[in-house]
């Protein structure tokens, strides 16, 4: 009599939620070495406009011996060496907060990730949970270089316990920001191509594709293992998701161009509003909400920025009024600004892919 086997192992990845408790801490299984190749690959990819992160030269004048690794690219290895134990078994990531650049990261330095929930509460939907998680990026040396706060959806989970921090997290801090300010004062820049004040409203020129091939070499280097992101048999082409860390990267990748030279930049916050699929066209706009003058010679620009899909930004924005009401402070939930753009400015909707408030440091005339 022949015989048959069926299945009787499945590989189960993301989060345990029936061990899900406040102060649960998860190592990522993966450790990477990151080299000169995929720096090139990089920069190749995603628009650059610091100093620190292209010219080698100018980081030798700073007093280091190679190019920083991108601001963006170390958002994207934090998240997404999470994916594989935490948050392949999410439903959706909400937002994220407080991204950090820590210390210095170069090429040639090896990465593995350690993830903390920080808080587990109901969502508004109901069936649902949004669980806070910290994600710190460590080098080989064991020193932190990235940090950044997620907040996720997961299905309705009831938390075993908590564990009370027993310190206070020492990662939120600016050594790094300090030591660039410190090392530029003396290193002459004609970098300021715009000055700006709050309440300016300008159009970025730049639109980039996401392509295919792009998005399944970045998803595939940066463990980003969720289907969603690569599984064309599962997925229909019109239907895979470029991973939201991409997506935030090439919005402010593309807004920089009209801020350099940027010395160092930060993510207060961002959040999603529509998804970006493969071969969709990325663009953005930008309001700016305060110039800040931190020292004689440097000025911090606080900004919110808007990432569009599938517009040619300048022409077609050329002359459209804008609700205020966008540019809130208060407005930070994707329904509100659906809402915002449903009732006043039918022109974007359905074309806002994310929103992403945030700051960069430039060195000024003094």
């Amino acid at each position: 009599m022949e015989e048959f086997l069926k299945p009787n192992r499945r590989a189960e990845y993301g989060l345990d939620l029936d061990k899900v408790f406040v102060g649960k801490e998860i190592v990522s299984r993966y450790n990477i070495t990151v080299d000169e190749s995929v720096l090139s690959m990089w920069s190749g990819f995603m628009p650059t406009a610091s100093y620190p992160e292209s010219s080698r030269e100018f980081a030798g004048r700073l007093g280091f011996h190679q190019i920083f690794l991108p601001y963006g690219f170390l958002l994207n290895l934090t998240l997404s060496l999470g994916v594989e134990n935490f948050a392949h078994s999410s439903v959706l990531k909400v937002e994220m907060r407080d991204a950090l650049y820590l210390n210095p990261a170069f090429p040639g330095d090896t990465f593995s990730c350690s993830i903390k929930i920080t808080d587990v509460r109901p969502a508004r939907i109901e069936g649902y949970t949004l669980i806070e998680s910290s994600h710190l990026l460590f080098n080989q040396k064991g020193e932190a270089v990235f940090s950044v706060t997620r907040i996720s959806l997961f299905p309705q989970v009831s938390p075993r316990k908590s564990i009370p921090p027993e310190r206070k997290e020492p990662y939120h801090n600016n050594r790094f920001k300090e030591q660039i300010l410190a090392r530029t004062r003396s290193i002459d820049m004609e970098n300021v191509i715009f000055s700006f004040r709050a309440g300016d409203l300008l159009l970025h020129p730049y639109v980039r594709p996401i392509g295919k091939s792009e998005n399944l070499f970045w998803a595939t280097y940066l463990k980003n293992t969720h289907p969603s992101h690569y599984n064309y048999q599962r997925y229909q082409p019109g239907e895979i998701v470029i991973s939201g860390g991409i997506v935030t990267a090439m919005v402010i990748g593309i807004a920089g161009r009209e801020f350099r030279q940027i010395l160092m930049q930060q993510i207060n916050n961002a959040f999603h509003v529509h998804p970006v699929f493969a071969e969709d066209r990325v663009g953005a706009f930008s309001y700016i909400r305060e110039v800040r003058q931190i020292m004689p010679g440097y000025e911090e620009v606080f900004i919110r920025t808007f990432g569009l899909r599938n517009m040619d930004t300048e022409p077609e924005l050329a002359d459209v009024a804008f609700p205020v009401a966008l540019f809130d402070s208060k407005v930070e939930r994707p329904s509100e600004v659906r809402q915002i753009i449903d009732e006043k400015c039918p022109i974007l909707k359905d074309r806002v892919c994310s929103l992403v408030n945030w700051s960069v440091l430039r060195k000024v005339d003094a």
